[in-house]
């Protein structure tokens, strides 16, 4: 799982009960988070908006309107904060392993004139 490459690296994870359970069953730890609706704590609405979580990967698994409604307020929410937000499976598979495979410290700022 691709996931599990970020848990190794010592990144912290925050899910929802269903995507945790999910987690749980490769090895990965999540701590749970109520969806925005629940208006119970520890919310993931509450955690966006004190900055405990630095990126938002939110893919929709079902049409239901509850999950919906849902999604929509937790990705409204990172926009909002300025929270980088990933909607597509196959992007944040690709961003899981560049995260992996290169450090920061690797990576040059360069002007877009450079890339040409």
């Amino acid at each position: 799982m691709t996931a599990a490459k970020l848990y190794e690296s010592g990144i912290k994870f925050y899910a929802t009960k269903g995507t945790s359970d999910f987690l749980l069953k490769y090895g990965i730890d999540a701590e749970v988070l109520q969806w925005p609706l629940d208006k119970i704590e520890p919310n993931i609405l509450t955690y966006l908006s004190e900055g405990k979580i630095d990126l938002v990967i939110n893919i929709p698994k079902s049409t239901e309107k509850i999950e919906l409604d849902n999604d929509y307020l937790i990705r409204r929410k990172a926009i909002d904060l300025n929270i980088p937000l990933i909607t597509n499976l196959q992007f944040a598979k690709r961003l899981i392993k560049a995260l992996k495979r290169y450090r920061t410290s690797d990576l040059l700022i360069k002007s877009w004139d450079e890339y040409q």
